[in-house]
């Protein structure tokens, strides 16, 4: 019980913190990431992620304060002698963005809870009630545990060009008591304008806010990229103590190829991805696909 309340505490008090920070800045703006399996019909495994963003400039840098909620359930639609148990993570996100010309930096610190309190089965169900579902049962899921994570990200522009296409390398790690992971991808685009620069959080395992500098008329680009981790811990994987399902033999690496588009029009900008994963635990019977879209709208 000590540590389901320090969690909650500690949650608590990261988000009166991030929305005290957010408010004082009138000059921030907001952002609007979501991940989802709907767009391939299923409704298994990473199932939903939303980060809600807010970005300002300082000086040589920009500071994002954000929530993070991401949801992760077993196979809804079919029966399978082994499968993940449901978890949910609610995190209060702090990120320090560096940009330079062809060199993006990101350094992240998120606090929060894995569990109940995470509020995963409410957002499922509320957005079930609009796309129908199966139903899931989420007895499996773990007991509030505190969740925290320092990661950091880097893009590099590559110097080689060929037939108007733009080459960049994404690198980074995540190391927290629930998951800890390194990363390393490639990407390539083609396009016209900032668009070029418009990066998906789905390569960079980071916070990825749009660009935030007003942009004259309008611009475009399609990229593809693969990526790859080393998972050194996953505890989302963890079933309910006392639960009778058989422990999950984690995968220790984890491959991801991405296709997708950017636009922007002045502030506003676009960015989407259809992603497929490789399988994150022994058993699993198939890759894994999902959709992420990056929405900035200023207002």
């Amino acid at each position: 019980m000590a540590g389901k309340r320090l969690a909650r505490a500690a949650a608590l008090a990261a988000a009166c913190a991030a929305l005290g920070a957010a408010a004082a800045d009138d000059a921030a703006r907001w952002y609007l990431q979501v991940d989802n399996d709907s767009f391939f019909d299923t409704d298994r495994w990473y199932t939903s992620g939303l980060r809600i963003g807010r970005v300002a400039p300082r000086g040589d840098h920009d500071d994002e304060w954000g929530v993070l909620q991401e949801i992760y359930t077993p196979e809804a639609k079919f029966d399978n002698p082994v499968d993940r148990p449901p978890a949910a993570r609610l995190l209060v996100t702090y990120a320090r963005h560096e940009r330079l010309p062809g060199d993006w930096r990101t350094y992240e610190v998120d606090v929060g809870v894995t569990g109940p309190s995470a509020l995963g089965e409410q957002a499922q169900r509320i957005a079930h009630s609009v796309v129908s579902a199966p139903h899931e049962d989420w007895a499996a899921q773990r007991g509030d545990q505190l969740d925290g994570d320092i990661a950091c990200a880097r893009t590099l522009a590559l110097p080689a060009r060929a037939l108007g296409l733009r080459f960049a390398a994404h690198y980074g790690a995540l190391a927290g008591n629930q998951l800890a992971f390194v990363h390393g991808g490639l990407e390539v685009r083609y396009g016209h304008g900032a668009a070029l620069d418009l990066f998906s959080p789905v390569m960079r395992y980071a916070a990825t806010p749009p660009l935030t500098r007003e942009r004259p008329g309008g611009s475009w680009s399609v990229f593809a990229g693969a990526t790859a981790r080393a998972v050194l811990v996953n505890h989302l994987l963890d079933f309910q103590d006392g639960s009778t399902a058989a422990a999950l033999e984690r995968k220790d690496v984890v491959g991801r190829f991405v296709l997708g588009g950017a636009w922007t029009y002045r502030a506003a900008s676009l960015s989407f991805a259809l992603v497929q994963e490789t399988k994150e635990f022994v058993g699993q019977h198939r890759n894994h696909d999902f959709g992420s879209v990056t929405l900035h709208i200023p207002f």
